[in-house]
């Protein structure tokens, strides 16, 4: 077992008398069981604390009954609790991952991805921490995706997202089948701490704190380009395009259609947030060009959640309503 400290530690005690985290087919049933616990959750915190939270955000006065608020005040509502749980579930993710990530020196020598690769499914060992984080993390996404289409705000950008999320699955169920968890770790942790701010930054807008929202959206852009439009092609993808194929070479491993497959996966990502990305620059320029201030460029971005109007040009020269 790799060091990981207590978070190891804690692991294995929890796990012990189990047959979970030990690989095979008891972690994906994991998975599922935790994908069933994401939704239960979310609605006891929607009717509990996140209800005070946003009643308290958005000022919402009091009512004799709730059929007596307006529509569009409910409706508001509604949006800011559903990015508040986003927030707090994409901050656990990130902290699970952060808690991996920094006991393991492979994730900051990309060479270490492939060193114990032998033969494919690889051998390299997987402490407790990774075979976790994989499995809550594929638990999360598995719920996200139906969950995005029976209880989620509709969105412009609903079957870019879903792709995304069906990609984003099996690159995880694959990845752990042939034992790439290093790789994919460092994936996930590319992709779960901007979401943080950028759904910080729609519940500041959606309390009209133009402040708050100005501040998280230009973290959220910051972050989003570091992570997803550099670190992710130039320090992820050119390892599995790279390095992969070099001690495949050194090792004498057949490694296809295992390397075209998880390529093709991580390339389409790439490409979804390149498209994404290219929206973000295009309505900031247009913003910029009709001389916008930085709070009306974030409002755009945050009400749109970098969608755009699929198949029209975006309308950039002035602020949008709550979606």
């Amino acid at each position: 077992m790799a060091d990981g400290g207590w978070f190891e530690r804690v692991l294995a005690t929890v796990f012990a008398d189990t047959p979970f985290l030990k690989g095979g087919s008891a972690d994906y049933v994991l998975a599922a069981c935790l994908a069933l616990c994401f939704p239960i959750v979310r609605a006891i915190m929607d009717r509990t604390v996140h209800e005070t939270v946003a009643c308290w955000a958005l000022k919402v006065p009091a009512y004799k009954k709730s059929d007596d608020r307006p529509k569009e005040l409910e409706e508001t509502k509604t949006k800011f609790k559903e990015s508040l749980y986003k927030a707090e579930a994409q901050a656990v993710l990130t902290f699970f991952l952060l808690l991996v990530v920094t006991h393991h020196k492979w994730a900051f020598d990309t060479r270490l991805f492939w060193s114990e690769c032998y033969q494919l499914p690889c051998l390299a060992p997987m402490s407790l921490g990774e075979r976790f984080i994989y499995c809550l993390e594929l638990g999360f996404y598995l719920q996200a995706l139906p969950i995005l289409f029976v209880w989620e705000t509709k969105r412009k950008d609903r079957l870019e997202v879903a792709a995304h999320h069906v990609a984003t699955i099996l690159l995880i169920a694959y990845s752990y089948y042939l034992n790439l968890t290093r790789v994919g770790i460092m994936v996930l942790a590319c992709h779960e701490l901007n979401d943080v701010f950028l759904e910080s930054a729609k519940m500041a807008r959606y309390a009209r704190h133009e402040t708050s929202t100005t501040v998280f959206f230009a973290t959220f852009a910051l972050s989003w380009f570091v992570s997803r439009i550099y670190v992710f092609p130039v320090y992820v993808i050119r390892s599995t395009l790279i390095d992969a194929k070099h001690y495949g070479r050194v090792f004498d491993v057949n490694i296809e259609p295992h390397y075209s497959i998880l390529n093709g996966f991580l390339i389409f990502l790439l490409v979804l947030h390149m498209y994404w990305s290219y929206l973000i620059v295009r309505i900031i320029v247009g913003q910029l060009r009709h001389g916008e201030i930085q709070d009306e460029v974030a409002a755009k971005l945050v009400d749109q959640t970098l969608a755009g109007s699929r198949g029209n040009e975006p309308n950039v020269t002035s602020i949008p309503g709550s979606t």
